[in-house]
């Protein structure tokens, strides 16, 4: 009889559980559809300003998530971010880290952000060296936020410098634990910024956006071991570490409101606020982390977070009408698996992604949502394009490019050439297509100066037409269209007698 109540209960939880899922899968389609109608021509996503970097870059994780890697909206994403101006630290960190995710070379980007580390931190009138940390620009004191920013693009591009696992675990004992927060209601939280010299009260608050993106970096930090063992400033590695990511992850399971979504305390008052989605979108990256160890109250916090970030989606798909905020809670909700990863027609868009957008699942055009004439980098053109090549015949097609300080270097980097075509390094495609289908590859093109941009190519490989289906010619057309259309007015005429 326990046995059976047991088994119920099992039942009842999975079935509990699978409208659930139905609801995310259906809520992830929505917002991807909607971020790819609202992309730019040039791969890009207008948040508010200034957000445009931060903006695509949370838009090509998500997309990420949702399978869309071989899409062009995915790769156009990509090829603006390799291109996108630098500016503040937290831009330069997302857009380093999802160029490194997608397997592009980020190792440029994080290296302006390893130069413009500081290497100590004034506090209580005194310097305390041996600490990296970052500020949202170069001489801009230290901040939580930033730091932990800092170094996950260090970690994620691959880039290290002369006695960074020393910087780092010194970093850990004598700036962040120190900077956690004790007294309620912040007690396990970090302020925005870290203990200096010259910092306005305020900054003293504890802030979900800069516990949640500190946990994160500290938990993947620990995972890949490269916090050293020893102690300094009274604290200790691993075990002080440790201890501070448990205070912090409870403190952050205790900001989420009684509906699911989490939100920031007032700073004047202590009292959580209402719940927002991006607030709730961070609080589940840094979280997600625990649950995929086992974690009971990470896993219970994370069903209810997302559950109310289902029941925020507007009918368009989008939240608050904003791609930063919409590609950011894509990115939380969990990654498309199964049969929402099916893409019949092999052009990058998955088929629920598809019904979505009200586009055939069985013909690939998903290119044909894109402007073919914008492009990521100025002064250097290199359109997409997308030709047919006939199945076991010759194939010849040089890709154009134009503008910028030529000769230019061509070269694939993602998708794949119809197999028994190639790319040379002069942009031409030759040789016999062996295999009938749609192809979608991306590949970048560069200038003698370095420039380079991201481009979208397609070819289509169809049998050929039989000598049993050679196309009338168009005199022909005419004629059967004119004797056609006499028999019908004949045939009008004998009814009406």
């Amino acid at each position: 009889m326990v046995r059976q109540y047991q088994l119920t209960s099992a039942l009842l939880l999975v079935l509990a559980a699978i409208p659930a899922h139905a609801a995310i899968d259906d809520a992830r389609a929505k917002g991807i559809k909607w971020l790819v109608q609202t992309q730019k021509g040039d791969g890009s996503f207008a948040g508010l300003q200034g957000l445009e970097v931060q903006s695509t870059a949370a838009a090509a994780e998500a997309m990420q998530a949702a399978g869309l890697t071989r899409s062009p909206q995915y790769a156009r994403a990509l090829a603006w971010l390799t291109n996108a101006p630098g500016g503040s630290l937290d831009a330069r960190a997302w857009q380093a880290a999802a160029l490194a995710a997608a397997g592009r070379d980020a190792a440029n980007i994080a290296g302006t952000i390893r130069d413009e580390r500081n290497t100590s931190i004034a506090k209580a009138g005194s310097v305390t060296s041996g600490i990296t940390t970052w500020g949202a620009y170069p001489g801009y004191g230290a901040g939580v936020l930033d730091t932990a920013l800092g170094y996950g693009a260090l970690r994620s591009a691959g880039v290290s410098y002369p006695n960074d696992t020393t910087e780092l675990t010194t970093t850990a004992l004598c700036a962040i634990l120190p900077a956690q927060l004790t007294a309620a209601p912040w007690n396990g939280a970090w302020p925005h910024a870290l203990p200096q010299n010259g910092q306005p009260s305020h900054a003293t608050n504890g802030s979900l956006a800069a516990t949640a993106i500190m946990l994160y970096e500290l938990k993947k930090q620990r995972q890949a071991s490269r916090f050293l063992s020893g102690s300094a400033c009274g604290k200790s590695s691993p075990a002080g570490i440790d201890s501070a990511m448990t205070a912090a992850k409870a403190w952050l399971i205790a900001q989420a409101n009684g509906d699911g979504g989490f939100a920031e305390r007032n700073p004047q008052t202590g009292n959580l606020e209402v719940s927002a989605p991006v607030t709730t979108a961070l609080a589940i990256r840094a979280l997600a982390l625990f649950a995929a160890e086992g974690d009971s109250a990470a896993v219970t916090a994370l069903a209810n977070a997302r559950n109310w970030l289902d029941a925020q989606q507007n009918t368009d798909g989008s939240w608050r009408g904003d791609p930063f905020v919409t590609a950011r809670v894509v990115a939380a909700l969990p990654a498309a698996a199964g049969a929402q990863l099916t893409d019949s027609d092999q052009d990058g868009l998955t088929d629920v992604v598809e019904q979505q957008l009200g586009t055939q699942v069985n013909v690939a055009d998903a290119q044909s949502l894109l402007d073919p004439n914008a492009k990521a980098v100025p002064g250097l053109t290199a359109t997409s394009f997308s030709v047919s090549a006939n199945l076991n015949e010759t194939f010849n097609y040089t890709v154009p490019a134009s503008g910028g300080n030529g000769p230019f270097t061509f070269a694939r980097v993602n998708g794949s050439l119809p197999p028994g075509l190639t790319m040379a390094s002069n942009g031409q495609i030759t040789g016999m297509p062996s295999t009938p289908g749609s192809y979608a590859f991306d590949y970048e093109v560069t200038d003698t100066t370095n420039t380079k941009t991201l481009v979208i190519g397609r070819i289509d490989v169809t049998e050929a037409p039989s000598d049993g289906d050679v196309p009338l010619p168009a005199w022909a057309l005419a004629m059967l269209g004119a004797g056609l259309l006499g028999a019908l007015r004949r045939h009008a005429m004998r009814t009406a007698a």
